[in-house]
């Protein structure tokens, strides 16, 4: 990799792959995207954080994505049933926009290829093939690849990217190591019409009995998701349609949410967000977005990091060097650790336990302190700025352990109280 990169391969046609291609072709590369039209009717990742929009702003995309999204001003959060903590995007401060959008991930995938396409870019429209080179960690593409593109690389391409998403082409290829989160949920979302209507269009996040839910509002539709153990979903039928209807049914508080709605949409299954690659290059290829690494969809960041790395690998492959890559594959996996931390607090209930223990506290001097540092730097979870500012980060990581553990101590005289933790 210590050599000029000119040409590059990517293989997958999504938004991180299509948003990689933009930069490279702006930046003088000669680039091809192989790509398959096939395209699930809805795909998770429709709530988008305000640190993507300056990206969609750099793309020149920002004003079509606008047209046919739902404004959002921030996220709300229930602690149970009957308690709501919401927080608009600007009370998270810093440099991001204090908006964001809900998009219909079809349309929205469909501007970033298109805008590709504007670019000037060149798409295959099949599947390319991949080989080992005499069995080693150097990849080509076949030669049926090389003849059916009529050698537009001029021979074998510099670089070969992975933006397959879960599909992880190179990584299924090469038996690369994979590090799993240790929960094993589902989720399982359809769009539905007449459900609840939601103002501010926030995205709303509730715990349930079992596992939680989002609900996100479209221009004409809401998203409605469930994430949960699989064991839980036994009961409520053999196939995922049967599952998501009764489980609607039956929950107290998706039940009052959906009572008159009626899904649109087929149900959409997503298995085990949480997989990172122990290394994401070698010799002559790169991993981008979900093919290196995916998380749990908790804080709408899946998006963010996939359109994020495509704009990381740009300056990446501009330097062409073997520690340029080197920093890449620590920054990706830096940034993946961090909202997995994020994330866990989440899950372990660390998160609901700093709002409900802190409750009592906030009219003593220490909470009349503390109170604007947490409603700031919890906002930027949501917002994306968290992972960013090492204030931020060290502070987030203070009141989700430290402080709880004494906040416990003060309210409940020692008596030892478990975190809400999500089942």
């Amino acid at each position: 990799m210590k050599k000029k990169i000119r040409t590059v391969a990517i293989v997958g046609g999504g938004p991180s792959g299509c948003a990689l291609a933009t930069l490279l072709k702006r930046k003088g590369f000669k680039v091809g995207v192989f790509y398959l039209e096939k395209r699930p009717e809805i795909i998770v990742g429709e709530s988008l954080v305000p640190a993507i929009v300056p990206m969609l702003r750099e793309l020149g995309v920002e004003e079509e994505v606008k047209n046919y999204s739902t404004y959002k001003p921030g996220a709300s959060v229930w602690v149970n049933k009957d308690e709501e903590a919401t927080s608009p995007f600007s009370f998270g401060g810093g440099s991001l926009p204090p908006y964001a959008y809900n998009v219909p991930r079809v349309k929205f995938d469909k501007t970033i290829f298109d805008n590709a396409v504007k670019e000037g870019v060149q798409f295959f429209k099949f599947a390319a093939k991949i080989e080992q080179v005499n069995g080693s960690d150097t990849l080509k593409l076949s030669d049926d690849t090389i003849a059916a593109i009529n050698d537009y690389f001029e021979g074998q391409p510099d670089l070969i990217v992975d933006a397959t998403g879960r599909s992880r082409t190179i990584s299924r290829m090469l038996n690369i190591p994979t590090r799993q989160g240790y929960r094993k949920d589902v989720a399982l979302f359809a769009h539905l019409s007449g459900a609840e209507k939601i103002y501010p269009y926030n995205i709303h996040l509730h715990r349930l009995e079992k596992g939680w839910t989002w609900r996100i509002p479209l221009p004409d539709r809401i998203s409605v998701g469930v994430v949960i153990n699989p064991e839980h979903l036994k009961n409520y039928g053999s196939t995922k349609e049967e599952q998501y209807d009764n489980y609607l049914k039956s929950d107290e508080t998706l039940k009052k949410f959906t009572a008159n709605a009626k899904r649109e949409t087929t149900v959409m299954q997503y298995d085990n967000y949480q997989l990172i690659s122990d290394y994401m290059y070698g010799p002559n290829w790169v991993l981008t977005g979900d093919a290196g690494g995916f998380l749990d969809p908790i804080f709408s960041s899946g998006l963010f990091l996939a359109i994020k790395g495509a704009f990381r690998l740009a300056k990446t492959i501009e330097i062409g060097t073997d520690a340029a890559f080197k920093q890449y594959q620590k920054e990706q996996m830096r940034e993946l650790r961090v909202w997995q931390k994020l994330v866990d607090t989440w899950y372990s209930g660390r998160l609901f336990t700093l709002f409900k223990v802190g409750q009592d506290r906030m009219d003593t001097a220490f909470g009349r302190f503390i109170g604007p540092h947490m409603q700031k730097h919890l906002t930027r979870i949501f917002t994306g700025e968290a992972v960013y500012r090492s204030y931020s980060r060290s502070f987030l990581n203070f009141v989700t352990g430290s402080m709880i553990d004494l906040m416990k101590v003060g309210r409940l005289h020692n008596r030892k109280v478990a975190d809400l933790e999500i089942k």
